[in-house]
């Protein structure tokens, strides 16, 4: 009778050990430092912890949501999960980039979706109406847990926006600032403010010319650059190219390329070192080294007279 208590007592232990067991590894795999822990994911985790659902665990969103006794169920399917990923790294050789589908049900476990009207950063959206006709929370809300990287937020809710309205195969969904912005809102964002953005705004536009054309048209780029904004095709050909806008002065150019002390040269000429001045500072030792003949497979044979027949210009030596 003793031996059967004991073993009863024994196997009682052993399951309570395995379930606990079970449920730590099943907590622990359900930590975010594990998933950052992948040097792949760790740009999303980052992302996450910067997001409105940072107080929210990866399983709440990225599995289907299981009651805590089904957790030997969850473990099986993370270690196949974390196998299938391996396994895709390994015969790809990198990482697998893409949008994780997230389904309603994740998110309709903390948000209703029956709200009319929702008022965020200055816009007017009618929720309950874009629910029913998207039909995916998603379609609206792709960065709301993983925001990229140093985007300023009103604008990157905005871009999502702009998968719909503005664009031609939607045009019940107007891309009027009125349709969703009441008169009072300013609509210069926070980006826009110091003035250094003249300078700057160029590496935004060309990261991605979206950013520009949800507020601004082609003209507005054009009417202040002097020029097609981005550059059109075959801009960088020569003479064929930007040379014919530089070659009428250099105003337009010096707009955006500001590097001293000379932004041409630093493309034009091969031999040029930024640290030493200007190239016409710089040119006569590089004439005496690699000859005439180097100079005229670019320039025209009268090039060279146009400033050294100039009074006043000095010579290799220094005198004038």
């Amino acid at each position: 009778m003793h031996t059967v208590v004991r073993r009863a007592w024994i196997g009682l232990a052993i399951a309570v050990a395995l379930v606990l067991v079970g449920m730590g590894a099943t907590y622990l795999t359900a930590a975010p430092a594990l998933c950052a822990s992948c040097h792949e994911m760790a740009p999303a985790v980052a992302s996450w912890s910067q997001s409105p659902h940072s107080v929210v665990g990866c399983p709440s969103c990225h599995e289907q949501s299981r009651p805590w006794y089904r957790f030997p169920e969850t473990l099986i399917l993370r270690v196949g999960m974390l196998t299938r990923d391996t396994a895709a790294h390994v015969s790809e050789g990198g990482s697998q980039e893409g949008t994780v589908t997230v389904p309603d049900s994740a998110c309709e476990q903390c948000h209703d979706p029956s709200r009319k009207v929702t008022m965020r950063y200055g816009t007017l959206i009618d929720h309950q109406e874009h629910a029913r006709r998207n039909k995916s929370c998603q379609s609206c809300h792709i960065w709301t847990a993983h925001p990229r990287s140093g985007a300023e937020k009103p604008l990157l809710l905005m871009e999502q926006c702009f998968t719909c309205h503005g664009t031609p195969g939607n045009p019940m969904a107007s891309g009027t600032c009125v349709t969703c912005h009441p008169a009072s809102f300013d609509k210069r964002p926070a980006s826009h403010g110091p003035a250094a953005w003249k300078v700057t705004h160029g590496k935004v536009a060309m990261a991605g010319e979206q950013k520009c054309t949800m507020c601004h048209t082609a003209a507005f780029c054009t009417d202040c650059h002097g020029l097609a904004m981005p550059h059109p095709a075959g801009w960088e050909r020569g003479k064929t190219g930007h040379g014919a806008t530089a070659s009428k002065g250099e105003q337009v150019c010096v707009k955006c390329h500001t590097e001293r002390p000379d932004p041409c040269a630093k493309c034009h000429h091969q031999d040029f070192k930024q640290t030493k001045g200007t190239w016409i500072e710089q040119h006569p030792d590089v004439v005496e080294q690699r000859g005439v003949l180097f100079c005229l497979k670019c320039h025209e044979p009268t090039h060279c007279v146009k400033c050294h027949t100039r009074p006043g210009v000095l010579d290799k030596a220094g005198a004038k």
